[in-house]
């Protein structure tokens, strides 16, 4: 039977089916691409239907597989192989949606019954070798995967399962030869090279993912998802000037991809060019209205150090969006963050109460106050703020901090206290510990936390802030004992491997150790500058000048008004005789302690500032 009049009777069979009447029911729309599949499958010698039931059965299962009914789906193949046993494309359909269901042994049944019918059936072999892939039965999945390939050696879908097997497999050498194999059945595809290349640059192998990423985009210029990747590469192997050509040439394929845009504009900063970057910025700007992507570009700026270039971006926003609250909450982050406090806490201000991120801007606010001397404004704020959140406790952090500022200290303690009688938090006691340090009463405060760990001595939490502790108090070896404690209870609790190998990089211990704690920590929070910090300082501490400054420079980056950062990677330039770049770093370090003198550390680190620099050649010092 030909395929044209197996769907006249598939098509009459279904009207039957739905009890037609005299008045013709309404039609559903119908999903010409399925049909067209099913039209196409059916007319291959090997995928013949042996009756009209079967096929209409067929097809309706294809309806229901692209309506995402994949159950509904089993039921009419089952229909359909009621009538047509052993069909190898039926069989195929079928173990796909069970594969579809979560029914990996289903699927493989099936399967199975495909191949020992059709030995010679191309689509079940390739999705056999899927569905084994799944279950981690590599070696069975890579025999029907090259049955496959032999059997459609022009065919890519083989190779590509293939070369994923290979790569989930740790063989990425063998993955490559796969895609390799691929480009010579089938000159010019890129697909295996795209595929293969996106998953490696994903898994951080960056010189395979690049070399394949590469011939990728020579076979198919115009791919913008491989040319972002590729710039990917590039940015973070340090080449800013190949990440921006990359996105250059996926701008001529897709000149209004916002993404692409941000990703140029960052790049060109990174290469030196604010002239480039503001090109590719200002195109970004006039085609998204968001207050979110101004804020992107602002910070992008913030980070290439261009404060003014920042403001600019969120004042022209503002004057566009006036009203908005968002963009007043966003400039106020962007001040906040340059440490223009009163600016910051105008923009706040801006929140009306109501809004969604009011809460977090009045406080904000007036921590900003606070840090400019306006106490009763600030404190007015914070009661406020915690008469509606009594539980939140960063409120009443920041109000028993706001109180020290303001001369109050006493208040302070007391208003810790209340919190802590009513729901105890870990973060509650690290800001009363610090309070009591700061007026000169550690050891009361390391009393204080023992008793409460004592109780719970299994809270890594308190045990951390304990170390924290006994860290401001110079007890080294105490902190050590107790972030050590905090990971038996959690091995992977970053911020104490962080802390932990820090510590051990400032004293000079076991830096192999401190090394593998700090990358732990990485792992799990990647791109945390605080942590690349630690590492860049284990560096340092080894003698590594140039891997410590490469780890601070991303560090800084990521955290570029940070003092203590900014510190170590001026001592990482001095080393690697960089001088200008030393007094650079140190210079920006005392012009954020000028704005905010909070964020020493330790308290005197403006004094060994300057004295680091007065010890400097006098043409890198700038006198």
């Amino acid at each position: 039977m030909s395929p044209s009049r197996l769907l006249a009777s598939a098509l009459l069979l279904a009207l039957v089916a739905r009890g037609a009447s005299a008045a013709p029911p309404k039609r559903p729309r119908v999903d010409r691409e399925a049909m067209r599949e099913a039209m196409d499958a059916a007319a291959t010698d090997e995928e013949s239907f042996s009756s009209s039931a079967s096929y209409a059965n067929y097809l309706q299962a294809r309806l229901l597989h692209h309506a995402g009914d994949h159950r509904g789906a089993v039921d009419a193949l089952r229909l359909s192989l009621a009538t047509d046993d052993g069909h190898p494309l039926l069989l195929t359909r079928l173990a796909e949606e069970y594969a579809r269901l979560g029914s990996l042994d289903k699927a493989e049944r099936e399967l199975r019954r495909a191949v020992e019918r059709s030995p010679a059936y191309y689509p079940a072999h390739v999705l056999l070798g899927r569905v084994l892939l799944e279950s981690g039965r590599y070696t069975r999945a890579r025999l029907h995967l090259r049955r496959a390939v032999a059997l459609k050696p022009r065919e890519p879908e083989a190779y590509l399962v293939l070369a994923q097997l290979h790569l989930e497999a740790g063989a990425p050498d063998e993955a490559v030869k796969v895609v390799d194999a691929l480009a010579l059945a089938l000159p010019g595809e890129a697909s295996g090279y795209r595929r293969l290349g996106l998953a490696l640059a994903e898994r951080g192998d960056v010189a395979r993912a690049e070399r394949l990423l590469v011939e990728a985009s020579r076979r198919d210029p115009g791919d913008v998802e491989v040319l972002s990747a590729l710039a990917k590469l590039y940015e973070a192997t340090g080449r800013p000037a190949e990440a921006e050509e990359a996105l250059a040439s996926a701008l001529r394929r897709d000149p209004d991809s916002q993404e692409v845009l941000l990703a140029a504009g960052r790049a060109a900063l990174k290469a030196g060019s604010v002239v480039r970057a503001r090109a590719y910025f200002d195109r970004l700007l006039s085609l998204s209205t968001e207050p979110e992507m101004a804020v992107r570009v602002a910070f992008s700026y913030l980070a290439a150090r261009e404060p003014a270039a920042a403001a600019e971006v969120l004042d022209s926003a503002r004057r566009a969006g006036e009203g908005e609250p968002r963009l007043a909450y966003y400039a106020g982050l962007v001040h906040e963050r340059m440490r223009r406090f009163p600016e910051a806490a105008a923009a706040f201000a801006a929140v009306p109460p109501g809004h969604d991120v009011f809460p977090d801007a009045r406080v904000r606010r007036a921590r900003c106050l606070s840090l400019g001397g306006e106490h009763p404004r600030a404190l007015a704020l914070l009661r406020a703020a915690l008469q509606d959140a009594p539980e939140d406790a960063e409120v009443r952090t920041q109000y028993a901090r706001a109180l020290e500022r303001a001369g109050t200290p006493a208040k302070a303690e007391a208003v810790l206290k209340e919190g802590l009688a009513a729901a105890p938090s870990a973060a509650l006691y690290d800001a009363l510990a610090a309070t009591l340090h700061r007026q000169g009463r550690g050891t009361e405060a390391l009393a204080l936390l023992r008793d409460v760990v004592a109780r719970t001595p299994r809270d890594e939490e308190l045990l951390y802030v304990l170390g924290a502790a006994h860290e401001r108090q110079g007890d080294v070896d105490g902190a050590l004992a107790r972030m050590r404690a905090v990971l038996e209870v959690d091995p992977d609790h970053a911020p104490a491997l962080n802390f932990l190998g820090y510590l051990m990089a400032q004293a000079g211990r076991d830096l192999d150790e401190a090394e593998r704690k700090v990358l732990r920590a990485l792992e799990l929070r990647p791109d945390t500058g605080a942590f690349l910090d630690s590492l860049g300082w284990v560096y340092f501490r080894r003698g590594e000048y140039l891997r410590a400054v490469e780890a601070l420079e991303r560090a800084s980056t990521l955290s570029p008004d940070e003092p203590v950062i900014l510190e170590h990677l001026g001592d990482a330039y001095q080393r690697a005789s960089r001088m200008e770049d030393a007094a650079s770093a140190w210079r920006r370090a005392l012009d954020v302690l000028a704005l905010d003198p909070e964020s020493a550390e330790p308290p005197g680190q403006r004094a060994v500032l300057e004295r680091k620099l007065k010890a400097l050649p006098t043409r890198a010092s700038g006198r």
